[in-house]
């Protein structure tokens, strides 16, 4: 933790001093992510979400931890290789390998070949290293069993970032068409995977007047996750992990015996640490970045610098950029998630309302509302999307009951509405725009905004989602009313849905509407029923539910911890 204090007493303008302190702040975080490998490979080993009352991984992992589904199966994949690689283990924990070259080495090393793999990925840059890795692993990538992923366990795919102007109203139903393309789809989407949606919905009848060039939707099987890496032959008998600083070796204590709350909140534990560390190297990377610094060592651009250097994807760094400059637009967000309170999906869950220029008088009390009132990030994401959408930024009116787009009017006023998707997704939804506006200009006689593509493009969908929602039988009203998903904290699934019975037929329960609610069947049959204790769901629908969970009684406005 040495770089700690030198980040603290550093003040000076030296440009190497500030490159020196990052990559040494980076070289400490590595004994923190060894840990967090650790206990992710225990967390993925026993699935104990499901024991914490979470039917899919992907929904503990951003409720409880902050990170995606992928980033916990990496970080668990990491470990596991490295059980059987000690001396590129060890390399790692010492700080003389970035994470980059670990995640690489770790998908082709065996024990047999382990000191060669060291050997070059010392002497050569990640970009070369991850040539050589790629030639080696070629066979898997042809047989569609692997997918490239960056440093974070983030599919590697272009991406390309499309920004519009629109007024306040048509805004207002991009938040609709959000909703209602996540009930068409039956999943949480992206902003990305909606404005795909919307793309091919509007292309079915509209077709574009550009080539777009392949379409895939977000909706279709993905691909067959990564095949697992063959072991060397002595590799059964797994090492010990490295010696890890005094301050993290009771983390990964007896970690093959802990119950899943004690691992919930040894990961926890870990993350506050990282997310420390992380706050500390942002102010430093932000400097960097204005300065252009990183030229002085021979680095291109910054995403060569924090590959190369912090052992950070460019997606991370240019994140962490945005999460620093939104803590100087608001102190509170950086304290908050400096101290752990908030985590990094919270935080940056916050940054597009905080951005907004007229949202300052109300910056503190989104990140209050976000740390201690929020239930859970699919709330806050709503909460979010609600403000966005109507311009009521004040959090405490959330409450209120908001008919989206009712209040909105156009004014004159435009407002920025962005998103990023991979090139294909984003080049589509372009052309297509345009050839909207042209089709609108060849009829109208006029100049055409692309504010008025946009609401006629959405405009069309949903007038073909109403007729499909047309023919949902009257009995699925209970869904209908709960937003057609899993009212159980945190879960994300909005398909295969049951309607529970509160107080349970078999005690005489009625089948009022205040006695029901939409649970997916996961929860229903697993949580609830199977294995009763997992999940007490009591109270009136649909305002006064109370689920007590293994790791917390979650009720109205509120999130008790246990």
């Amino acid at each position: 933790m040495e770089a700690l204090a030198l980040v603290r007493a550093f003040d000076a303008p030296d440009a190497e001093v500030r490159l020196a302190a990052l990559a040494a702040l980076a070289r400490s975080a590595a004994p923190v992510r060894r840990a967090l490998a650790a206990l992710a490979g225990q967390l993925v080993a026993a699935k104990a979400w499901d024991r914490l009352g979470y039917v899919r991984p992907r929904d503990y992992a951003v409720e409880q931890l902050g990170l995606s589904a992928r980033q916990v199966q990496d970080l668990a994949h990491v470990d596991r290789a490295l059980r059987g690689l000690p001396r590129i283990d060890a390399a790692f924990v010492a700080g003389e390998l970035t994470w980059t070259k670990v995640r690489l080495l770790c998908r082709v090393a065996t024990a047999a070949d382990e000191d060669t793999w060291l050997d070059l990925a010392k002497r050569v840059t990640a970009r070369a290293l991850a040539r050589e890795v790629r030639a080696v692993d070629a066979r898997a990538l042809e047989a569609g069993g692997a997918i490239e992923t960056d440093e974070d366990g983030v599919e590697e795919v272009p991406r390309e970032t499309v920004w519009l102007r629109v007024t306040p109203r048509v805004r207002a139903r991009w938040g609709r068409a959000r909703l209602l393309a996540r009930q068409m789809a039956g999943e949480a989407l992206s902003q990305a995977d909606i404005a795909e949606v919307i793309a091919a919905e509007v292309i079915s009848a509209l077709g574009v007047d550009v080539d777009p060039g392949p379409l895939t939707l977000c909706c279709s099987p993905s691909r067959s996750p990564s095949r697992p890496r063959e072991p060397g032959a002595n590799e059964c008998a797994s090492h010990a992990l490295p010696d890890l600083p005094a301050f993290l070796a009771p983390l990964v204590e007896n970690i093959e015996s802990l119950d899943a709350i004690e691992l919930d909140a040894r990961l926890r534990r870990a993350l506050r640490i990282e997310q420390r560390l992380i706050s500390e190297m942002a102010p430093l990377l932000l400097v960097v970045a204005r300065s252009r610094a990183y030229r002085s060592r021979g680095f291109p651009n910054l995403a060569a610098f924090a590959r190369e250097r912090l052992g950070m994807s460019p997606r991370k760094a240019q994140a962490l950029l945005r999460l620093e400059r939104a803590g100087d637009l608001c102190p509170e967000l950086r304290a908050a998630f400096r101290g752990g309170s908030l985590s990094w999906v919270q935080a940056h869950t916050l940054i597009p309302v905080l951005e907004v220029e007229h949202s300052q008088p109300w910056r503190a009390a989104w990140v209050a509302h976000a740390a201690t009132v929020t239930v859970t990030v699919r709330r806050l994401e709503d909460d979010v999307e609600r403000a966005l959408a109507t311009g009521q930024l004040d959090p405490c009116s959330l409450a209120e009951e908001v008919q989206t787009g009712a209040q909105s009017t156009d004014a004159g006023e435009t407002i920025k509405l962005f998103f990023t998707a991979p090139v294909d997704v984003a080049r589509l939804f372009k052309g297509l725009l345009a050839t909207v506006q042209r089709r609108i200009e060849r009829k109208s006689g006029r100049t055409a905004s692309e504010s008025e593509a946009l609401d006629a493009m959405l405009e069309h969908c949903f007038a073909t989602w109403a007729r499909a929602n047309a023919r949902i039988p009257s009995e699925h009203r209970v869904f209908e009313r709960d937003g057609w998903r899993c009212t159980v904290p945190g879960c994300s699934s909005m398909r295969n849905l049951h309607s529970h019975h509160i107080v349970f037929r078999s005690d005489q329960g009625p089948d009022d509407a205040w006695n029901r609610t939409a649970l997916c069947a996961a929860h229903h049959h697993r949580c609830v029923h199977e294995r009763l204790g997992r999940i007490h769901i009591r109270g009136r629908a649909p305002d006064a539910l109370r689920f007590e969970m293994p790791l917390a009684t979650y009720g109205p406005g509120e999130r008790i911890l246990r």
